[in-house]
């Protein structure tokens, strides 16, 4: 852990876009800076506990917007919706979009570009500092502002197959699909992979360039066969 030392006017002058950018003005600065504070420059004041709290906020308010968003869809669509928004890619792609990266304090060795769980875990933090500056309602506003387009543009993004037939198993089946490696063939180079899947009694094959491909081959084939 590093010692913390004079704030560089380049992040101070970055944090106080972030909050023009977000439309919220904090009345405890404090709690931004804390946020906004990586472990690597500060043992003891740093955003670790508020990205605790920011993590349980951001999960309810995008639980709520995506129930509210996705109508009557079932529990399947609505974990994919949800998890499509909070998952570590997409909360370190929205960081970057708030320019996180150069408002987050971290040591020089800090690769943001490698490691996406220090920016996400830095917007958590963000929205835990937000919760407790301005409450609820602030919080909201915050979310609705950073995940704005990509909660509009969820019902527009098709499910891939095995997304597809997992929602299927779990409107008509207590379990599952099963996916088991039938043959690998092919130079190290250029592998060929056939997958097969099973749900219930049916199974289907398909076949790709990785295992990926095969599942997602073999899982559009058993929805084929069901459909036909």
């Amino acid at each position: 852990m590093g010692k913390k030392t004079a704030l560089p006017k380049a992040i101070a002058a970055a944090r106080l876009q972030l909050q023009k950018r977000l439309d919220y003005r904090f009345k405890d600065a404090r709690l931004l800076d804390e946020a906004m504070t990586h472990a690597s420059i500060d043992a003891d004041i740093n955003n670790q506990r508020l990205e605790f709290l920011g993590d349980r906020v951001i999960n309810l308010i995008i639980a709520d917007a995506v129930f509210a968003h996705a109508g009557d869809a079932r529990e399947g669509i609505l974990m994919r919706l949800y998890v499509d928004c909070i998952d570590n890619t997409a909360l370190a792609t929205l960081a970057r979009d708030y320019q996180l990266d150069t408002t987050l304090w971290a040591a020089k060795g800090i690769d943001f570009a490698q490691n996406h769980k220090v920016l996400a875990d830095a917007l958590e933090a963000l929205l835990g500092a937000i919760w407790l500056d301005g409450g609820l309602e602030a919080a909201r506003d915050a979310v609705a502002r950073i995940w704005g387009g990509r909660l509009q543009s969820l019902a527009l993004k098709p499910a891939d197959a095995k997304t597809r037939l997992n929602e299927y198993a779990l409107a008509h089946y207590t379990d599952l699909p099963v996916y088991n490696l039938v043959a690998r063939s092919g130079a190290d180079h250029a592998p060929h992979f056939t997958i097969e899947v099973a749900l219930d009694a049916r199974t289907a094959e398909g076949s790709g360039a990785s295992r990926r491909q095969a599942e997602q081959a073999a899982a559009e084939a058993w929805l084929k066969e069901v459909s036909a």
